[in-house]
């Protein structure tokens, strides 16, 4: 009987299997769920929480202004009709899902390549800091794993089984992943890649290589995916012509984009936020991953060429794809969570070297310190992830909109109004509103430019249309601005300040929220 680590067999006995896959599944859990509802929602998550508050045919017709198509908000409404619109009840659907991407995870390294492949891939998506933040977050991010990696284990099945019913389903799976983010593309022009690579033959003619590319049912495929989501292509053209074209938050790729990336990847930490010592520790443990990627190529590449390929192909394609499509002229696209599923199958594929590797004294004594080197990182990454909650590495800010909104309360002796002094800061407050101070913004003051704020301009939910009617109801009202700054201005100059609430970023120590309580008469 061969050994290798705690797997004593070629094939493990199906209770402990599945009592394994239990464990991972109940580890990555637990970890998730330990602090996932801390952090206060911030605007991507606010947005939704806001969007739920309308009927499904308002949130297609929402959604067409803003830059997503709607599938997960419609899950977001279906979800909270049972379980609640809390912190931890919307983000919860997003563990769901990032439960259910292990779960395909597990199914397809397992037909790919073999059991004892699929459960050591598990325990490193477990602790994947990366997949954990975004498992703690109200967007579509963990749905999108989950789709994608579903579709390419029905492809696998598609190409090996040649039944048309498994085609049928890749081609509704790949609409439900355009239905949910276009950056699922990335992962369809990955397969469309490894298609390629897969049917080229040394000396084929072209003709032939065009035949056998687009068959019958890859066309079928296609054209069911297409059809599905042909309603809302025209929707998606505007999207990126009318929407993006007023300009983008995104900041230009440089020289340590990647490297970025990839440290996000194992401890949540840009490449410019790396202490020394875990830039050494990074370093060394992507030497050790060559080495043993390299050790395992030509064993892997005998027996599961086609199997590699493509996993390599939906790791590395959309990098490629997106650093090129953020080059200039173009708007910068790239966002480290847009490839979620790139880096998903970046970590399954030590799973797969792990095991496939030579058995030789030395390569399985480098597998067990990179094995040590990659779950002590992720470590620290689900320390980091932690800490940070969500900050947003793109913008500097973090979210502390709940916190804003406890403090006024306790600071207040009656119902008073809270007035929001911008519209996103409006829609991270009112998710927070008590009956005793509800959150409202000024019609008047607030500009309309952007599709994301439709649902103001044609709702009068929570709207000041009447200033003047509206400081004659109440004695008391609050006024709440993000400034990093003094106190912004109050809406009316007679108002008198009665008290004034700071609170702080919790990375910079600096004034971040002000709430300011005025006497209006």
């Amino acid at each position: 009987m061969k050994r290798f680590f705690f797997f004593t067999s070629k094939e493990v006995a199906r209770p402990v299997e599945l009592g394994l896959v239990a464990g991972f599944l109940g580890v990555f859990s637990a970890i998730t769920l330990a602090t996932i509802g801390n952090s206060s929602i911030w605007f991507d998550e606010s947005f939704g929480a806001y969007m739920i508050r309308f009927n499904f045919a308002e949130i297609f017709h929402f959604t067409a202004l803003d830059v997503h198509p709607p599938l997960y908000y419609w899950l977001l409404k279906l979800w909270s009709l049972v379980f609640g619109n809390s912190d931890v009840a919307l983000r919860s659907m997003s563990v769901l899902f990032g439960l259910v991407a292990l779960v395909f995870a597990y199914l397809l390294i397992r037909k790919l390549f073999s059991q004892k492949a699929a459960l050591w891939t598990l325990p490193f998506l477990a602790v994947m800091p990366f997949f954990i933040r975004y498992a703690q977050e109200a967007r579509m991010y963990t749905l999108v794993v989950a789709i994608a990696l579903a579709a390419t284990y029905v492809l696998a099945f598609a190409v090996t089984e040649k039944k048309w019913k498994w085609w049928i389903v890749y081609g509704v799976l790949v609409a439900l992943g355009m239905w949910t983010h276009y950056f699922t593309a990335l992962i369809w022009l990955a397969h469309w890649v490894w298609r390629g690579i897969d049917i080229y033959k040394p000396k084929m003619r072209f003709t032939q290589f065009m035949k056998d590319f687009f068959t019958r049912q890859w066309i079928v495929a296609h054209g069911i995916a297409l059809g599905l989501f042909v309603a809302w292509l025209p929707l998606l053209v505007y999207q990126l012509v009318i929407v993006q074209s007023r300009g983008f938050w995104i900041p230009p790729i440089d020289p340590s984009t990647i490297p970025s990336y990839l440290t996000t990847v194992l401890y949540y930490l840009t490449s410019g936020e790396t202490s020394p010592w875990l830039t050494v520790l990074f370093l060394i443990t992507t030497i050790a991953w060559i080495v043993v990627a390299r050790r395992a190529y030509r064993p892997l590449m005998a027996t599961h060429r086609r199997w590699i390929i493509l996993l390599i192909s939906m790791a590395v394609v959309p990098v490629v794809l997106l650093i090129f499509g953020s080059l200039p002229p173009l708007q910068s696209s790239f966002v480290d969570r847009y490839l979620l599923a790139a880096s998903v199958v970046l970590v399954m594929m030590t799973g797969v070297m792990v095991v496939h590797v030579p058995k030789d004294t030395i390569t399985r004594r480098l597998v067990a310190v990179l094995a040590v080197l990659l779950i002590g990182g992720m470590t620290i990454g689900v320390s980091n992830v932690y800490y940070f909650g969500n900050f947003n590495k793109s913008t500097g800010g973090k979210s502390n909109a709940k916190e804003l909104i406890a403090k006024v309360d306790a600071a207040s002796s009656g119902n008073e109004p809270i007035i929001a002094d911008t519209p996103w800061l409006f829609y991270d407050t009112v998710h927070y509103a008590t009956d005793q101070h509800q959150v409202y913004f000024i019609n008047a003051t607030t500009e309309y430019r952007y599709g994301s704020l439709e649902m103001l301009r044609t709702s009068d939910m929570f709207k000041i249309k009447d200033l003047s009617a509206f400081e004659k109801m109440h004695q008391f009202v609050w006024y709440i601005d993000l400034t990093k700054g003094d106190a912004a201005p109050s809406p009316v100059a007679a108002w008198q300040p009665v008290k004034t609430i700071s609170l702080a970023d919790p990375y910079t120590g600096k004034p971040a929220y002000h709430a300011v309580l005025y006497k209006t008469f």
